[in-house]
């Protein structure tokens, strides 16, 4: 695997070294989360200096995405040689560097693309200590997905790692050569529920799917929640959600505690549907929770880069006849002297149906 190696010199990127010798190298790209690398090369002092000294990215020719050296450790051994470990997470490391201190998002027209390229806007684009020149951010989409939002003391990964999940969304930092481009984006749909473009079947059936892992968890689960917002006694606002046609015995309710949130210029009614999707977003992570993931065993039949990608949502079907459909939020590429490897990880994937042979 060939890596690109740059140094951020006084604003610009200078490409400084590259490396083709690497021991091992793990390159993990997430779809709306910070990825993360290792690399394993042999050591010298130059390649200390070069990784130990300034701010360093590594980048590689068939890949959108770099990475951002965080840490290096030196092991020295007469035996087998000395070794450089370097490790890091992916550009979008940047987005845990800056905080909201306080923003609220209210109104019909506030749709969840507005409100990520404010914020980034805000924190990295618009004049000021924080501004990076090297930063720009691709033209809006116009998605109408809406929603309204109150975040106090966040960094603008938790937020947009939120927003992204729940709305199936991803972002990245595309590296431009001399700088990056902060980019949202959707996935192409390749299941079993559509008709207009091929079909992406990970299974055993097809020899293109091993070593699996399927996970159900329901210790978690809920559909219904009591938010309790700003307030007290009998002063408090309460607002209660529940999912729609879930009742008696299927009706599982949690308590959420929301007396931080504020009321602040809104109105009643206003901070009622603040607080209530808010506790949407919450139980979000009180689901049923299905998981599904698998390595690539069949290059020739699906090719990363050509017939999927990172977001994109395909098939699954295990020996058991359970058929489900996942999207694709991490790609695991491996290359050591084993050879090459690359393992997508799927969704929580919920079974849409049983096939008796």
């Amino acid at each position: 695997m060939i890596l690109y190696i740059w140094k951020l010199e006084e604003g610009s990127f200078n490409n400084v070294a590259v490396i083709d010798d690497a021991s091992s190298v793990i390159w993990v790209q997430r779809l709306n989360e910070i990825g993360e690398f290792e690399i394993y090369i042999r050591a010298s002092a130059e390649r200390l200096k070069l990784f130990n000294e300034g701010d360093v990215f590594i980048t590689r020719p068939d890949s959108e995405i770099a990475m951002y050296v965080e840490t290096v450790k030196l092991d020295t051994n007469e035996e087998t040689g000395d070794y450089l470990t370097v490790s890091g997470r992916s550009a979008e490391v940047i987005l845990s560097w800056r905080v909201v201190q306080f923003q609220m998002f209210a109104g019909s027209s506030e749709t969840v693309e507005n409100i990520i390229r404010f914020l980034f806007v805000q924190k990295y684009i618009t004049a000021g200590v924080s501004q990076i020149s090297w930063l720009s951010i691709e033209e809006a989409h116009g998605w109408e997905e809406g929603t309204t939002h109150q975040y106090t003391g966040r960094s603008l990964e938790e937020i947009f790692n939120t927003l992204c999940v729940t709305y199936d969304y991803g972002f990245k930092l595309k590296w431009l050569g001399n700088g990056f481009e902060f980019q949202l984006y959707k996935g192409t749909d390749r299941s079993f529920d559509q008709n207009v473009n091929p079909y992406v079947v990970f299974s055993p059936e097809f020899e293109n799917l091993g070593n699996t892992e399927y996970v159900k968890d329901t210790s978690q689960y809920a559909n219904a929640a009591v938010i309790g917002g700003e307030g007290e006694g009998s002063e408090r606002v309460f607002v209660s959600i529940s999912t729609q046609g879930q009742n008696g015995f299927y009706f599982r309710q949690v308590y959420l505690d929301a007396r931080n949130s504020s009321q602040e210029d809104l109105t009643l009614d206003q901070y009622k549907i603040q607080l209530a999707n808010d506790g949407k977003d919450q139980l979000e992570q009180l689901r049923v929770t299905t998981k599904y993931t698998g390595e690539v065993l069949n290059y020739n039949q699906y090719v990363y880069g050509v017939d999927y990608f990172l977001g994109d949502k395909v098939s699954t079907k295990n020996e058991y006849g359970i058929k489900g459909n996942a999207v694709v939020t991490e790609i695991t590429e491996v290359e050591d002297e084993s050879g090459y490897k690359l393992v997508p990880t799927l969704s929580e994937w919920t079974p849409a149906s049983y096939e008796e042979d």
